[in-house]
């Protein structure tokens, strides 16, 4: 019975450590430009930020939102909240390279024109929201 335990705790240990790192796979085909971006964000982001960016029941907010489109939230904001990290998130220096993180914001930026979201969709909203008071 002991020898039992002896190689079993290890190896559930290594299964629920190989299941909780498997991060969500993309579930949207990207033209092919923008395919590494694609992968590194799966690889990298993804257990956090949700399959395709979308941060649907994740602990940290989808990136396919109006408050992350370029006018309100830069390139090199995220390039730097990917490299220093935050109070709510750690670097991620140590996971990916300067060229993955060009990739992942290209593929980021990608994703958001193709969801159909622009910073006149707001400004079309706010003209709408202020006449109907």
């Amino acid at each position: 019975m002991k020898r039992f335990h002896v190689w079993v705790l290890p190896s559930i240990a290594a299964i629920l450590i190989f299941i909780s790192s498997c991060a969500p796979q993309p579930n949207k085909k990207v033209p092919a430009k923008f395919e590494a971006g694609q992968k590194y964000f799966h690889q990298v982001c993804s257990n956090c930020h949700g399959s395709d960016a979308l941060g649907k029941k994740t602990k940290a907010p989808g990136f396919i939102d109006k408050e992350f489109l370029p006018e309100a939230y830069s390139d090199d904001e995220i390039r730097q909240q990917i490299v220093d990290g935050s109070d709510k998130m750690p670097s991620q220096r140590n996971k990916v390279t300067d060229a993955e993180i060009v990739e992942i914001i290209k593929y980021l930026r990608y994703s958001q024109k193709a969801a159909g979201l622009s910073a006149s969709d707001d400004e079309e909203g706010e003209e709408t929201d202020s006449s109907a008071g």
